[in-house]
């Protein structure tokens, strides 16, 4: 087998020079751990009852009226059947209901809002950077952050996020198409002249349009001078990444993912596993450290899904079919056929991440692996479900960062409003503790709650 040590030491020092990527090796050395975080966003809200461990079903009612926290540890509960792909990872894994994030206030989204605890409705542009930029540029690398988007259709490219900015009105860039992704990432591993001379062309390319940019910007105006800038930046990046990355050469042959079908496939789901093999493969390289995967979103239909409806209907019209039996449903579809909706792409989205999981836990470092040095969000921009209220944001989290983490638990806090309530902005705050980012006070304050609600620092519960 492979280890990301034995691949490391295959790789020559000078070939590497300074990069982030040696970088890496020599923290590693000096027992000082990398820091990973991927951040793995749906649309369409998260229910309640499909988190909810086995036995503890009443705590995912939508009428639950929680007064008190809730802590329970997992280790002597089932996780919910939607969930059975990360039993495995149990003992890593936080489950946590009850945080509110009015301040989203989008009505098919919280958006910027749930990744920057600031308020952003639909078709807002970002007021500021996000958690996951401000991470990666924290604990950078060849690619400081990574995005992917699962795509409407097999030959869009890329896709500015609607939950991730690197700055005020500037979105997060991600990959809609993996092929493209795998050229611009592994690109380096592929072979044959036709290889070469793509390459050739690419690194021209580039060269071109940092120059055509350059001459463009001289008859702007300022503000349109500022918006070309970030496009400036961004092509001078690739070319710099571009000569790091071939200096890595045939080294990184060895933990790209294997190019088959489901890069280029017409089927959404087949890409996504694409992206997420490629998320998998850039940290175990040490290519990125932040990685922000948008699952889904409203206008993506699940064709690949053996289920007649969700072949004709988008997510966003699944956010209207009902799941509780008695409720109006606007489609021609019943409560068992939406809760079988729900279920199956939530399924699918947890044995994801239990194989993003699987392929980092299997990679020792230090005394342990990579698994004990990343930690995995698993939330909604929608929080509880569509059109919700943000009252309930829902999410997981796999992994305790080297022990900054109690994990194995289930935590649900009282409901909001009510004595020790708590925001997801909390929680945001105790991913930059874990980060070594230690702050008390992050994002915009919901107004709506009482001063005896603590919006500051880090969620007590969940820090070591």
């Amino acid at each position: 087998m492979v280890t990301r040590r034995n691949f490391l030491r295959n790789l020559g020092a000078g070939s590497l020079a300074l990069t982030p990527f040696l970088q890496h090796l020599r923290a590693e050395g000096a027992g000082q751990l990398p820091k990973r975080f991927v951040f793995v966003v749906r649309g369409n809200g998260l229910r309640p009852y499909g988190i909810v461990p086995q036995g503890l079903e009443e705590l995912g009612s939508d009428r639950l009226k929680q007064d008190k926290l809730v802590d329970r540890s997992l280790a002597d509960l089932k996780l919910n059947e939607s969930m059975k792909s990360l039993e495995p990872f149990k003992d890593q894994l936080s489950i946590i209901q009850g945080l509110s994030s009015k301040i989203c206030k989008g009505p098919h989204g919280g958006h910027f809002g749930v990744l920057g605890a600031y308020t952003s409705g639909d078709h807002a542009p970002p007021r500021k950077e996000t958690l996951d930029a401000t991470l990666a540029k924290k604990f950078p690398g060849i690619f400081p952050h990574l995005a992917f988007h699962i795509g409407l259709k097999s030959d869009e490219l890329f896709r500015y996020l609607d939950i991730s900015a690197q700055g005020k009105n500037t979105r997060t860039p991600a990959y809609a198409s993996a092929m493209l992704a795998y050229k611009e990432i592994f690109g380096t591993v592929m072979t044959g002249d036709d290889a070469k001379v793509e390459t050739l062309a690419q690194r021209n390319l580039m060269d071109f349009l940092v120059d055509d940019v350059k001459r463009t910007k001289k008859s702007l105006n300022s503000t349109e001078k500022e918006k070309l800038d970030h496009y400036l930046n961004g092509f001078e990046a690739l070319r710099d990444r571009q000569v790091k990355l071939n200096t890595m050469g045939e080294s990184l042959a060895k933990m790209a993912p294997a190019l088959d079908d489901k890069f280029t496939s017409e089927i959404e789901t087949h890409r996504l596993e694409a992206h997420f093999d490629l998320a998998a493969s850039s940290l175990i390289t040490g290519l990125t450290n932040v990685v922000t995967i948008r699952a889904d979103q409203l206008e993506v239909r699940y064709q690949g899904f053996d289920h007649a409806r969700m072949k004709e209907i988008s997510v966003h019209e699944i956010g209207h079919t009902a799941d509780v039996e008695g409720t109006e449903d606007r489609f021609d579809s019943n409560w068992k056929q939406g809760r079988e909706m729900r279920e199956k792409i939530r399924t699918y989205q947890m044995e994801l991440i239990a194989g993003l999981a699987g392929k980092l836990k299997a990679v020792p470092e230090g005394d342990g692996t990579m698994l004990d040095n990343t930690v995995i969000v698993y939330l909604s921009d929608a929080g509880a479900q569509h059109h919700t209220g943000y009252e309930n944001m829902p999410l997981m989290v796999l992994g305790n960062m080297n022990g900054a983490f109690k994990t194995g638990r289930y935590l649900h806090y009282p409901n909001y409003n009510q004595s020790g309530h708590r925001v997801l902005a909390n929680f945001l705050m105790s991913l930059q503790h874990a980060a070594g980012m230690p702050v008390e006070d992050y994002g915009d304050k919901d107004l709506g709650l009482s001063e005896m609600i603590d919006q500051g620092g880090p969620l007590a519960e969940l820090m070591v």
